[in-house]
């Protein structure tokens, strides 16, 4: 299934059953993963699996600019098109994921980099994951290993 196929299908079951995903652990998504879903990458095949699931989405609103900002540089590289940058920011916000306010999660974020060593940035994923009993959903190893450090279950781990 492409990711633009899996996003329609994901659109069509959330307005289905939005009241049914409540009952599965829900899932951060990273840019990372957000980046492969419409990047036409090798190894998209794992984050697209991610895409036909059933279960609740959540990210940091940062995330989308992470994604756009990630597309945008392969534009750079005359490895995609204006067009398909626009398209995969649209398809992106029509996948049905659960945006947080940047605002909201900056302060317990700022307190795990400074635990971690990591960037701020990345460690929006790891505060609202841990705020919202949620799986991490990252191919970023750096990350990963920051989640495991603070306890936060990644999801489809090594997928």
């Amino acid at each position: 299934m492409t990711a633009r196929r899996a996003v329609r299908a994901r659109a069509a079951r959330e307005r289905t059953s939005r009241y049914s995903l409540a009952s599965a652990a829900p899932v951060v998504v990273d840019a990372s993963i957000a980046f492969l879903w419409f990047a036409n990458e090798p190894d998209s095949w794992a984050a697209e699996r991610l895409l036909e699931t059933e279960v609740l989405l959540l990210a940091p609103d940062l995330m989308v600019v992470e994604a756009a900002n990630a597309w945008w540089k392969k534009l750079r590289r005359r490895e995609m098109d204006l067009a398909d940058v626009e398209q995969a920011v649209m398809n992106l916000l029509a996948v049905g994921i659960n945006w947080t306010s940047s605002a909201e999660l900056v302060r317990p974020a700022a307190r795990l980099a400074s635990e971690l060593g990591h960037p701020v940035y990345d460690c929006m994923y790891l505060s609202l994951a841990a705020t919202r009993a949620a799986a991490l959903a990252t191919v970023d190893e750096r990350l990963r290993r920051g989640a495991e450090r603070v306890g936060v279950p990644v999801w489809g781990a090594r997928a």
